[in-house]
């Protein structure tokens, strides 16, 4: 989407919510009778703020924090900045990011991890998975493609580990274990599994972050091993686990039960609750599905009110820059934050410069500092 198309679409939320100038109104209605197509764009716009009861903002009876938080549920994706530079407009918002489109800095960004790799170590071998080349190992035919792998066993007395390795900066990456369970492997992350589920369990380790689908097998629990002799006993499910945060281990549940546990604590889930496991502590919560899976499609939705220092500490990991927070930007909070891995991390920049909250340089050696 181009600039056009943002100022079109902030012309049109102005107008819908009646803030719009009278100069602003004569260059809508001017660009529509120009390009017919845009009342069909206009139309989907009003169809989309009458189901978050944005119009009755006009009205006085929706404030503006409400208006803001319906639309982050259903419309965040598509239209949250531009609703956001429409409330901006009359002085309502402040510090809610607004995303425009600049042109990329010239100079290189500085890299975390240069050079890494997916990988698939087996014994002794590793197996470079960006090369997308079937291969056999140790009895084990591997079917690597673009971001997934698939393989099946050759010996049927095979019982090795295999220990897939995603590094910072990388594409998430999928495994269809044996049993056909899936395992979604975002970056910064690791998972362990047998070739091989013959036992009476099957049993996986996980530490970093994925999103895992299990395939229901009477007699055969599934278990998830975590960091910490943390585990998740799985009752035919879908659900993410994060242990990013040293000592914390969050597991939220979409489909299914499961029972989390550490030591002789434990707790089941329920579809919609997530538990954190904290220092011999367990606590259960509802969570917000964007904010935690929306990196299955590369996205990264930040939590309102995060901090400056979490968005570069999420930004090195996925986007494999460096980015530094100096004294002068130390603890600034921020709502309305979206990082897009598939945007130049310019997308970024700019919606943490349009608060005024803070601005930043790119040093001569590629690193960003946030100032």
């Amino acid at each position: 989407m181009d600039i056009e198309a943002i100022d079109i679409q902030t012309l049109i939320v102005a107008d819908i919510l009646g803030t719009i100038t009278p100069d602003e109104k004569i260059q809508l209605e001017k660009l529509i009778i120009d390009r017919p197509e845009l009342q069909s764009l206009y139309d989907e716009i009003r169809e989309d703020m009458e189901k978050e009861n944005l119009v009755a903002f006009a009205g006085g009876s929706i404030s503006a924090a409400e208006l803001i938080i319906n639309a982050k549920r259903r419309v965040r994706n598509r239209y949250i900045r531009v609703i956001a530079a429409a409330a901006c407009s009359i002085g309502l918002v402040g510090g809610l990011s607004l995303y425009l489109l600049t042109p990329q800095q010239p100079t290189a960004l500085a890299s975390w991890e240069d050079g890494k790799t997916i990988l698939l170590k087996i014994g002794q071998q590793e197996i470079n998975l960006e090369n997308n080349a079937p291969t056999n190992v140790n009895g084990i035919a591997l079917h690597p493609e673009t971001g997934s792998l698939t393989f099946s066993s050759l010996n049927s007395t095979n019982h090795d580990l295999g220990v897939l390795t995603v590094p910072k900066g990388k594409n998430n990456y999928k495994v269809i274990l044996a049993d056909g369970s899936e395992v979604l492997l975002n970056n910064t992350s690791r998972l362990s599994f047998p070739l091989k589920f013959d036992g009476a369990k099957r049993e996986i380790s996980i530490d970093g972050e994925a999103y895992v689908k299990v395939a229901p097998k009477a007699g055969q629990p599934f278990i998830v091993r975590l960091p910490r002799n943390r585990q998740v006993d799985v009752l035919g499910t879908e659900f993410n686990v994060n242990t990013y945060d040293s000592g914390i281990a969050r597991i939220s549940l979409v489909q299914g039960r499961v029972k989390v546990a550490e030591g002789e604590n434990n707790a089941l889930l329920v579809p919609g609750k997530a538990a954190t496991i904290d220092s011999q502590a367990i606590s259960i919560r509802e969570f917000d599905a964007d904010e935690v899976l929306s990196w299955r499609d590369g996205i990264i939705v930040f939590p309102d009110n995060v901090t400056i220092e979490r968005i570069a500490e999420v930004v090195g990991r996925n986007m494999k820059v460096k980015m530094i927070v100096e004294k002068s930007a130390a603890g600034k909070k921020f709502i309305g934050v979206i990082l897009d891995k598939s945007k130049p991390i310019i997308h970024l920049l700019q919606q943490l410069t349009d608060t005024k909250e803070v601005s930043y340089n790119i040093s001569k050696d590629g690193v960003i500092h946030i100032l």
